[in-house]
């Protein structure tokens, strides 16, 4: 699994580049003391080793470049293998604190590389640079010294030159084994942790999306529902209110009739406003539900007085228990269509259906008003959101009958208009 190098290792921080900083002095001072303890030690005494200061040099030279590990991990890698073969190939008293150096470099090399080929290639290359100097040291130098023991020397199982042979080697394998795969590891850590933080990125801006997308859905939502209420009320106020001014004088009692269903009609608009502003500042109830709302209130809606517009609700079939949200959706279609038949029609009947079939129930709401006033037809559709056309009232019934996946049928039917929603029951 590939990815880009800069989105893996970053350039190393300022607080990184302080503990190089003191990483690398500590080391070198390490590497220092090392070889100063050996001499005074007495270790590996004789010709080959060379002076206290080269020494000291030589010890600079495989500790400082630690300082810039993580800056030029492949860099500093090379600079220390070559200063660890010269110094091993000098016969400086130091192994182990050098050792230390060249497994950090191996391992900074693999771990903050930002290419892996160059990386991989590199270290390939120190291996057997490596390999190439222990076999030298130990065929030049060490075996030949070693060979001139005698058996009796050694106490273990195998002989000395065998057994020292064995050591030395299991040692360097171990140290640039382990280096190299550590590095591995952390390179992979960091690569999914950079991985996995820019998942949580995305997941972020995809819910930020998602909820800029349900307030957009929310204000629709709420324009259709004011839509609805404001719409059907005030169109029934305003026919009531009609007809009263036209029979004060001379039918006080149908002019009172018509004013009581005037503040009927206010008064449920107030009502259905009041339930729809509750659920709206309630955050435990679910936006969508509109207690109040539903196919259960359908004969008070057809039975409510609309001037001289007499209406008619029949239920076809065996009622069942239909989804909250598909209730509603009912409910406001049918007070649009009376709205519309109300406003635009000058119908005098208009009969509304409900009718329950085995896998579908169907809404009609038919008029004999004029169908020329009203919005163009919309032919059926598998979809409603395909239906064009229409005002406002017709788009939020496109709306709610695409929200169940329904189909819509509005325009002229006979001699009148009719609204026609299909939706099928799971």
């Amino acid at each position: 699994m590939s990815a880009r190098p800069e989105r893996v290792r970053p350039l190393p921080t300022g607080r990184q580049w302080r503990w190089d900083l003191a990483v690398g002095v500590l080391l070198t001072a390490g590497v220092a003391v090392s070889t100063l303890l050996s001499r005074s030690a007495g270790i590996d005494p004789g010709s080959l080793r060379p002076g206290q200061g080269e020494e000291l040099a030589w010890a600079l030279a495989v500790g400082l470049p630690l300082c810039l590990r993580r800056r030029f991990p492949l860099s500093t890698l090379l600079i220390c293998t070559i200063a660890f073969l010269g110094l091993q190939l000098r016969f400086v008293g130091d192994s182990s604190a050098s050792s230390v150096c060249l497994a950090l470099a191996v391992y900074t090399a693999g771990a903050w590389s930002r290419d892996r080929r160059r990386a991989t290639a590199v270290r390939t290359v120190v291996v057997v640079a490596l390999s190439a100097g222990l076999g030298y040291a130990l065929s030049a130098h060490t075996w030949p010294t070693l060979n001139g023991l005698t058996a009796g020397q050694g106490t273990g199982p195998l002989p000395v030159l065998h057994a020292f042979a064995l050591y030395t080697i299991g040692t360097n394998v171990l140290f640039l084994a382990g280096a190299w795969a550590f590095g591995n590891a952390a390179w992979t850590q960091t690569r999914q942790r950079v991985e996995l933080a820019e998942r949580n990125r995305e997941l972020q801006a995809e819910r930020d999306e998602n909820a800029r997308n349900a307030v957009v859905a929310e204000r629709l939502r709420i324009a259709r529902e004011l839509h609805d209420v404001v719409a059907h009320h005030v169109s029934v106020m305003g026919v009531q209110a009609g007809a009263a001014r036209m029979t004060l004088t001379r039918d006080p009692a149908a002019a009172g009739g018509a004013l009581m269903a005037i503040e009927s009609a206010g008064r449920e608009a107030v009502e259905e406003m009041h339930r729809l502003l509750g659920v709206l500042r309630d955050e435990r109830q679910p936006a969508q539900e509109m207690p109040g709302a539903g196919v259960e209130r359908l004969p008070a809606l057809v039975a409510a007085p609309r001037g001289a517009l007499r209406t008619t609700y029949t239920v076809d079939g065996e009622p069942r228990e239909l989804p909250q949200s598909l209730s509603i959706s009912l409910y406001r279609i049918t007070q649009e269509a009376l709205t519309n038949t109300v406003r635009h029609a000058g119908a005098s009947r208009a009969d509304v259906t409900l009718s329950y079939r085995a896998t579908t129930v169907e809404l009609s709401v038919v008029d004999d008003g004029r169908a020329a006033d009203r919005a163009p037809a919309v032919p059926p559709a598998r979809d409603a959101r395909d239906a064009r056309g229409g005002g406002l009232g017709h788009i939020g019934m496109r709306e709610r009958v695409a929200l169940h996946d329904g189909t819509l049928q509005v325009g002229p039917y006979d001699r009148g208009y009719s609204v026609r929603a299909w939706f099928r029951l799971v």
